[in-house]
């Protein structure tokens, strides 16, 4: 009979109709209440123009994040969450922009330093792990962790659930984490789209000292890391990624793509199932990915196009063999693998990726053979199949191979 009364006793809190003010609502709303706001831009000129107060409340928008805005106006973070907040703490349908990090005193000198600047769009300390719903995350600055940071000075499990969430356009120059940084930090993403961040380190993203991320169905294109890890930085860290997509991402030094390294142990294994890794560029090493003493784990990935000074789709060297198996890879220059790897079978090579895309059987002739791997993966999500990279074999594969019917130039 107790807990039905205690749900009976929930209430709902309008922004502006019924208090005018995010955080005034925040201070009011009991664990379990829901905070509904009104379209509109929302400021501060306080540190955080959202605390959250480590309360398990709803707080969402009543018409999506394209008109309800977060604003931190270039000079206030935009959420804050530092009072142990869980999965029930609930941030749904907000675009969070302009985002820029306070100082913090990290280290209590009492002098602002450089780097003392966490989290533009959200700051995660203190053992919080909110559910972030459908938000955006725009033009946000920090020195770690531009759109997100995982981290506080206690190395506490800052772990968040991210779904549905853009990140586009944050700066962590000339810092680490261009969208998120995390610390001893595991963080779940699932249908994420990370596009046009920057760092020195982890343009999208960054994660280090046993930060063991699980990202699904996420998109990195066009993310840039002035040094490694245009896409993701992967340090001591155990990230999981299944069906994921790199295109585009850049970085100055090595890891267009990815950047996996665990020079203390070897025992962090990053795994990659069912991604595409594509026209990703490094400078120096790894065009789509870079590995530095780790071997992670590659199934079912694709490598396209992808360019390096050396290793186009994969670089490996001081005791990193990675293990890949059932990956094709085509047109990526100078090499398609540089270093020792562990051919686990199943892979595929082609010096391009035009019409000889559709030769799935290696033949060097489009025909038949190609069509019977077309019906055998029908309907399935087989990357070799997935002509076209829709996550779906059908129809649009099926018309490429006909299209493609021939010798391959």
């Amino acid at each position: 009979m107790v807990l039905p009364a205690a749900a009976a006793m929930a209430s709902t809190i309008n922004v502006p109709s019924d208090i005018s003010t995010i955080q005034v609502a925040l201070h009011v709303a009991q664990d379990g209440d829901e905070i509904v706001v009104a379209p509109g831009t929302y400021v501060s000129f306080e540190d955080n123009v959202v605390d959250m107060l480590g309360k398990a409340i709803t707080l969402r928008s009543s018409d999506g994040p394209h008109v309800t805005f977060i604003d931190g106006q270039d000079a206030s973070r935009g959420i804050i969450c530092q009072g142990g907040e869980g999965p029930d703490t609930v941030i749904e349908g907000f675009t969070i922009r302009n985002g820029h990090a306070p100082w913090y005193d990290w280290n209590d000198n009492g002098q602002a330093d450089y780097w003392e600047y966490f989290g533009g769009g959200l700051w995660n300390r203190g053992g919080s792990s909110p559910t972030v719903i459908n938000c955006r995350f725009i033009d946000g600055w920090a020195e770690y962790g531009a759109g997100i940071c995982n981290f506080d000075e206690d190395s506490s499990s800052n772990s968040p659930s991210i779904i549905d969430c853009v990140f586009q356009g944050n700066s962590a120059g000339p810092g680490v984490g261009g969208a998120i940084y995390s610390y001893a930090s595991s963080p779940s993403l699932s249908g994420c789209t990370f596009t046009g961040n920057s760092a020195s380190y982890g343009g999208g993203m960054l994660n280090v000292d046993g930060s063991n991320p699980e990202l699904t169905s996420c998109v990195f294109t066009g993310n840039h890391a002035s040094a490694d890890g245009g896409g993701v930085y992967n340090d001591s860290s155990m990230s999981t990624m299944f069906n994921c997509v790199f295109t585009g991402n850049t970085a100055g030094d090595d890891g267009g793509g990815v950047f996996n390294a665990d020079p203390s142990s070897s025992q962090n294994i990053p795994s990659f199932n069912a991604c595409d890794f594509s026209g990703n560029i490094a400078v120096n090493e790894g065009g789509a990915m870079h590995n530095f003493s780790v071997s992670p784990v590659i199934e079912d990935c694709s490598f396209s196009n992808n360019s390096a000074g050396e290793g186009g789709g994969i670089h490996s060297w001081n005791s990193s063999i990675p293990s890949v198996s059932n990956s094709p890879f085509c047109g990526n220059t100078p090499t398609h693998i540089q270093g020792d790897w562990s051919d686990d079978g199943g892979n595929e090579f082609a010096d391009n990726c035009g019409a000889c895309i559709a030769d799935l059987d290696g033949s060097g002739h489009v025909g038949v053979d190609d069509l019977l791997v077309i019906i055998g993966a029908w309907a399935s999500d087989d990357p070799v199949a997935d002509l076209d990279g829709s996550g779906h074999v059908g129809v649009d594969d099926l018309l490429i191979v006909i299209q493609s019917w021939g010798e391959c130039p």
